[in-house]
């Protein structure tokens, strides 16, 4: 399939089934820390990018009766509120499953009273905010010049005044940018009016499209969860869920490195194989050119090929 992929084990969100709204790396922002790479089409305008084709794609899913996932979720490798389908394919995934559904979101777009309309039958929204500071914002986020850190920041609280589901706010600490006390104290007044249900940290363990969006080590990230408060909390490891299907292909393989770099043990952990396996796979399409790897802070994560990797 296009669109779909998994389900898979995610760290947030349980055994996940993604469902992919719009072309790679299209996005308002061009974060330095992003694990899909540098963007290519840095837009605002929302436009239709396939929903009958995703529509037909989750239809034929769930069509075979596979266990119920834990969570649809729609996200992929660009922002999903661009695309003008978003609310259809929300209520059409509604139909399909009693399984909750889950938006990943930078949040540029919850301004729109549109977006946040179509937003309002999904179960959980888990929107980014990395900064509280218009210069952090600008460094780390890399915004569509239309877009102000007082603009996101708008659309996070109105989110909160309309939306009735769950609010997870992920932050993103990087070290020497954002994870010293000016920019914490500035981030967590940022958050005290968007009343999030779950304030997640996270840091680029994996290869950022900048190679200075360094990781901050697990005690500090700790320490950073503490003092935003009781609601914060670093985003743990994640089990396998026992629902994880047995079996896949080369295509799955595929189909996870293209959207994200990956570690051997990463992949085993999302698709519920033996990590050798996985290993025993990743050797296989690197033998035959599908797969690259490379090391990043002393990891070896693999990355489906493109024709970025030719020399």
């Amino acid at each position: 399939m296009t669109h779909l992929f998994g389900p898979v084990n995610s760290r947030r969100l349980g055994l996940s089934l993604g469902v992919d709204l719009i072309p790679r790396k299209t996005c308002p922002f061009d974060c330095i820390y992003c694990e899909v790479g540098p963007t290519t089409r840095r837009i605002l305008q929302r436009q239709e990018y396939r929903t009958e084709e995703i529509l037909a794609e989750l239809e034929d899913y769930f069509r075979g009766s596979p266990p119920v996932p834990d969570f649809v979720t729609l996200a992929g490798s660009g922002e999903p509120t661009l695309n003008l389908g978003l609310g259809r394919i929300i209520k059409g995934i509604k139909r399909l499953t009693a399984a909750p559904v889950a938006v990943l979101t930078n949040g540029a777009l919850l301004h729109l009273p549109e977006v946040r309309r179509e937003l309002a039958p999904a179960d959980v929204v888990l929107p980014s905010l990395d900064a509280g500071r218009e210069q952090t914002f600008q460094a780390v986020n890399r915004p569509h010049p239309d877009l102000s850190l007082d603009l996101l920041l708008s659309g996070l609280k109105a989110l909160r005044e309309d939306f009735t589901g769950q609010i997870w706010l992920e932050i993103m600490v990087l070290k020497g940018i954002n994870d010293r006390e000016p920019e914490l104290a500035a981030l967590k007044a940022a958050i005290a009016p968007i009343a999030p249900d779950k304030v997640q940290l996270n840091t680029a363990v994996r290869p950022p499209a900048e190679d200075y969006a360094l990781a901050v080590a697990p005690d500090e990230l700790a320490a950073v969860a503490a003092y935003l408060g009781e609601k914060a909390a670093v985003i743990a490891s994640y089990a396998r869920s026992p629902n994880a299907p047995a079996a896949y292909g080369d295509a799955d393989f595929l189909a996870a490195l293209a959207r994200r770099p990956m570690t051997a043990r990463d992949l085993a952990q999302a698709l519920g194989l033996p990590l050798a396996q996985v290993q025993h796979m990743l050797d296989h399409l690197k033998n035959h050119g599908q797969v690259t790897s490379g090391l990043h802070q002393h990891q070896v994560f693999f990355r489906c090929h493109t024709d970025a990797d030719q020399p």
